[in-house]
């Protein structure tokens, strides 16, 4: 016991660098997962870390699953990490992409991109992200979504 009183660096390093290692973990299963279930070359973006707060048409307060965002030619898709919960919008559903920190009426304050599309029955909705680097998203699903569904 007297050691760990002298070296407590060696705890924090250890706790660090379990925790980088968990991490490095997770996203390589995330890899694998993607890399079955879509051919890596038709992913243009993937984002992990990002927080997915529920749609507009759904009851209750925003809600906060944690997972992956991917940007694909003709879609958005998203997955939550723990409870599996997946979300595809495609292109052609997409009405506008856009910056703003609240949702379902409630301040999340924090810089969320935000998607209003057409869901699975026809009805105006709005899903909200807080992703790593909004503008760059926002600019890549307005380049490659909703300017090529325009031309189409």
């Amino acid at each position: 016991m007297e050691i760990l009183k002298q070296q407590q660096w060696l705890i924090i390093a250890v706790v660090f660098f379990g925790i980088m290692a968990y991490i490095a973990w997770i996203r390589w299963r995330d890899r694998k997962w993607i890399n079955r279930r879509f051919d890596s070359d038709t992913v243009l973006a993937i984002s992990f870390g990002v927080n997915y707060f529920g749609s507009a048409t759904e009851s209750g307060k925003p809600r906060k699953s944690s997972g992956f965002l991917l940007l694909l030619p003709d879609r958005l898709f998203y997955r939550s990490r723990l409870k599996k919960l997946e979300l595809e919008i495609p292109a052609a559903k997409i009405a506008r992409v856009y910056h703003d920190r609240s949702h379902k009426g409630v301040n999340l304050h924090q810089s969320l991109v935000k998607i209003d599309f057409l869901n699975a029955g026809n009805e105006k909705d709005t899903a909200a992200f807080k992703v790593p680097y909004p503008p760059q998203w926002l600019q890549a699903i307005e380049n490659t979504l909703i300017k090529k569904s325009k031309r189409s």
